[in-house]
């Protein structure tokens, strides 16, 4: 089964069936069968392995002979669908074809989700005897409050979303020369089941290629001498706008980076530029899976900062490396920092919480950890060791993460920055480590610099030194300015005097 995310609507899309005989050594002719024909029997045996292909739109009904048969007469249509599909049949001209459709008005099929209380083995979507197999249905009153909740959850679990289905199916039926039905034989060839509330579609059996691996008409223990091949034509004519809007955007992102980059920019006098990046590489060790890691990064005062403070990684699924559990991120964090050359300046502090997600959606803290990061430059790379809250009581602490995926004690995250000057009422308890590491680059003014130096600086950053010159040179004037005015203000009273 193929499910594909859906950018359009399904009424632009083409199914095509490609439909040929199996080859295989019956089926190759006899010599003695052939010796006699003309070479135009010959092209016509030849025209018999030919493939062909069918194609229909999304929710279009096309009739079998028995269908056509049946929807004609008028007293065989007693439903609203088969009204419907008489007055099709009698308004248009409208002819049977070996490969049809059931359309989702015919109800052909089950769903693939059932309906709520009415569950059907779906492989994991079996939920019925899950909950049997938990005994849940042999509740009593002494239960508590919160395992009340729990139970009772299963009834939320079935899926209330919107399904439309079609099948595309092969008609094997016998016919006598009068087109009734001897004997009935179908093969459902396709089945798609679109999701409209989360607009997805599910295909099975998923596209392939006839050639490289065809599929088998077959029904359980009957096979039929066929072959045939699935193709899904998403028709989506926006795509190349969009894919072409898309590539101009990442274009003028490229080229404002690539300005940036060539026009080598001085910090602004008395101040002193650091550039940190920031990665989050990996985590080890930890117990749930499906984990994310979640950061908080506080800035001492009097420093300007570019960048993201707060964030989360996306979330990760395990592999093995090691006879070791790792999740793999590379989630990168660039900040761009100012402030006063000749400033004390306190590193940084970064706060990582690790949260897993299980199926049932809960979200579990599984570890905190905290790095001081300082600003000095160079490549540098740490393993942060994690451990997590949990109530001081041991039976309460795994109860309540077992059941509701614990809670935050820590209100505030500074209690992991300053443990000392908070009381903790919990214990913490050793989970796992995040790999993380980082890289600072300083930039700074020269005090003196050489005349070699000043002529391979960039036309840009000359002009801005020139700048700032002249502003440096409009402000002494002004100054002097007001000074001379000032000493010369009583000088008119003193000569009338």
């Amino acid at each position: 089964m193929g499910i594909y995310w859906l950018k359009q609507y399904l009424k632009d899309t083409l199914i095509c069936i490609k439909l040929k005989s199996r080859e295989e050594i019956i089926t190759l002719p006899n010599f003695e069968e052939y010796k006699d024909k003309s070479y135009e029997e010959h092209l016509h045996v030849l025209d018999k392995n030919k493939i062909s292909e069918y194609t229909f739109k999304w929710q279009e009904k096309v009739f079998s002979s028995y269908e056509l048969q049946k929807y004609s007469d008028a007293y065989n249509c007693n439903s609203e669908t088969e009204i419907k599909y008489h007055d099709m049949i009698k308004d248009t001209n409208v002819q049977s074809n070996k490969i049809f459709t059931y359309i989702d008005e015919d109800y052909h099929l089950p769903l693939p989700i059932a309906e709520k209380g009415n569950y059907k083995p779906y492989g994991v979507l079996n939920l019925k005897n899950c909950f049997a197999k938990l005994n849940l249905g042999d509740m009593n009153d002494n239960v508590s409050h919160s395992m009340g909740h729990l139970f009772k959850s299963q009834d939320h679990i079935s899926d209330n979303d919107q399904w439309m289905a079609m099948h595309i199916v092969l008609d094997n039926s016998e016919y006598n020369e009068e087109s009734q039905i001897l004997f009935k034989q179908e093969f459902n060839l396709l089945s798609l089941y679109h999701n409209v509330t989360h607009n997805y579609l599910m295909v099975s059996p998923d596209v392939n290629n006839l050639e490289l691996n065809p599929y088998s008409v077959e029904d359980g223990d009957n096979i039929l001498p066929l072959e045939y091949g699935v193709e899904i034509n998403f028709e989506d004519k926006e795509n190349g706008e969009d894919l072409e809007h898309l590539l101009n955007n990442l274009f003028k992102k490229w080229d404002k980076k690539q300005q940036l980059l060539l026009n080598f920019v001085m910090p602004r006098l008395g101040m002193k530029n650091v550039f940190v990046t920031f990665e989050i590489v990996s985590a080890f060790g930890f117990e749930m899976d499906n984990l994310y890691i979640d950061f908080q990064i506080k800035i001492p005062d009097d420093i300007t900062v570019k960048g993201d403070l707060k964030g989360r990684t996306h979330v990760s699924k395990s592999s093995r490396r090691e006879d070791k559990k790792f999740w793999g991120y590379g989630h990168v964090v660039e900040l761009e920092l100012e402030y006063a050359t000749g400033m004390d300046l306190n590193p940084l502090k970064i706060i990582l919480e690790t949260i897993s997600v299980d199926w049932w959606g809960r979200h579990r803290t599984e570890g905190y950890s905290c790095l001081t990061l300082s600003l000095e430059p160079g490549e540098h790379r740490h393993d942060l060791s994690c451990s997590r809250p949990e109530e001081l009581d041991k039976v309460e602490a795994e109860s309540r993460r077992f059941f509701v995926g614990g809670c935050h004690l820590i209100k505030d995250l500074d209690v992991l920055i300053n443990p000392q000057l908070y009381e903790a009422k919990f214990r913490y308890v050793s989970t796992g480590s995040v790999a993380v590491r980082w890289r600072v680059l300083c930039q700074r003014r020269r005090a003196h610099a050489d005349t070699h130096s000043h002529a391979h600086v960039h036309p840009h950053a000359h002009a801005q030194s020139l700048l700032a010159g002249a502003e440096a040179v409009l402000r002494h004037y002004k100054k002097a300015k007001a000074t001379l005015a000032a000493a010369t203000e009583c000088l008119p009273t003193q000569l009338e005097q």
